[in-house]
């Protein structure tokens, strides 16, 4: 497989980097060494020198309309202030995302739940998987709700970030004696911290292929 048979001309890329910065490009031209992206749209007032020779992450949606992702850096075209380039990756790096809406990772990480009909009752769990939709868990104590807001705790280099949302049941399925899978599904979350996730759930998946 060749790079070509992944990214094309006028496609859309979304880049983003580990400070959470993110922008959009249209790719201008692609070949084996190099993707020169163009028609850059910067989100949250990013200044572009930000990330420049910083290593990157870029997703984005194939023909067989199928969401893939890479790592990569990212350089300036000198004379072009407004493209940049993408060192292009060798094809077999380029990962699927199997999740038809978000990558979903396996990942333990620490988050408060509150049951919104009893806010009293509070849930200290650790996630089996996690992705910018949803997470699930293991729990010996069957869940009797199907609202709950919390908290889920992640790290942005050495700093604890966290990250509010409000989530409803997906499913609870008994797995064996006193033991059960429980599903939830955002039903409430700034997009921002959706991103953190998101990000999050990728940088994993490529430790996983490392």
């Amino acid at each position: 497989m060749k790079i070509a048979n992944y990214v094309f001309v006028n496609q859309y890329l979304d880049v983003q980097d580990n400070e959470g910065n993110m922008m959009v490009g249209r790719v201008e031209t692609v070949d084996e060494q190099a993707i020169v992206l163009s028609d850059i749209t910067r989100k949250e007032k990013l200044v572009l020198s930000e990330m420049i020779k910083r290593d990157v992450f870029v997703f984005f949606v194939g023909n067989d309309k199928l969401k893939y992702q890479f790592q990569t850096r990212m350089e300036r075209i000198e004379g072009e202030p407004l493209k940049i380039k993408l060192h292009a990756p060798d094809p077999t790096d380029i990962i699927k995302i199997q999740n038809r809406d978000y990558l979903r990772i396996g990942s333990s990480v620490r988050c408060d739940l509150k049951v919104e009909e009893e806010p009293e009752q509070q849930l200290e769990i650790y996630t089996h998987d996690i992705s910018g939709g949803g997470l699930s868990f293991y729990t010996r104590t069957p869940v009797e709700h199907d609202k709950y807001s919390g908290t889920m705790y992640l790290y942005k280099g050495e700093n604890e970030i966290s990250l509010p949302f409000k989530a409803d049941l997906v499913y609870m399925n008994e797995l064996d004696a006193g033991r059960y899978k429980v599903a939830l599904q955002y039903s409430d979350i700034k997009e921002q911290h959706r991103n953190h996730i998101i990000r999050y759930a990728i940088q994993e998946q490529v430790k996983v292929r490392k």
